[in-house]
């Protein structure tokens, strides 16, 4: 047991940069977990682009120690880059992700017609400002500003602002009730509304 023990924790700690990386990108992101296998794939791509990013700034550093050192390249010295670097990487891919930088890019030159997150979830991170009506499965409709909304169409819970119940296409405000907590299974779709200036 001491052996395997031995032999795996190198390997460990030679993918720790990447699986730090994945572990922020995925605390912050609101994207699905995959599979165990596809996160150690993914941890070994991150720890590999840490690895050449810390072997540069190396290079770059003994190039820049000919006119003024900063002190002697150690192991600990690039195990604290690659941690650091790890985290910024986590920091910037869950950005990118969040604010789907990349699929718009790639969006615009054609290359897929995907966003960063599911359909769900774009369609609600896109009109964040817009008013909503959801449909529930009995025939009600309830209008109100989304605050926060289920991560996956299946389940959660909606958190609408302003709850007004439609009957008849009559709106009838929720007297003394500021928020209203729906579960997400109850409601069949969900109307984005035109935008109304700075109504909320």
């Amino acid at each position: 047991m001491g052996e395997i023990a031995g032999k795996l924790l190198p390997v460990l700690q030679a993918l720790m940069p990447g699986f730090l990386a994945t572990i922020v990108f995925y605390w912050l992101a609101d994207a699905k977990k995959p599979g165990q296998f596809e996160q150690v794939i993914q941890a070994l791509i991150c720890t590999a682009l840490i690895t050449f990013v810390v072997d540069l700034i190396s290079e770059m550093l003994r190039w820049v120690g000919q006119w003024h050192s900063f002190g002697q390249w150690t192991t600990n010295v690039a195990t604290t880059w690659s941690l650091a670097l790890a985290v910024v990487f986590g920091l910037c891919l869950a950005y990118l992700s969040q604010h789907d930088l990349l699929y718009k890019f790639a969006r615009r030159i054609g290359l897929t017609s995907r966003a960063s997150v599911g359909e769900w979830r774009y369609a609600f991170l896109r009109f964040p400002d817009r008013g909503i009506v959801l449909n529930f499965k009995d025939g009600r409709r309830l209008m109100g500003y989304p605050l926060a909304w289920p991560a996956e169409p299946e389940e959660g819970h909606f958190l609408m602002e302003f709850p007004t119940w439609l009957v008849d296409d009559e709106a009838q405000p929720q007297e003394g009730v500021t928020f209203l907590m729906v579960s997400n299974s109850d409601v069949q779709w969900v109307e984005f509304l035109e935008p109304q200036g700075n109504v909320k």
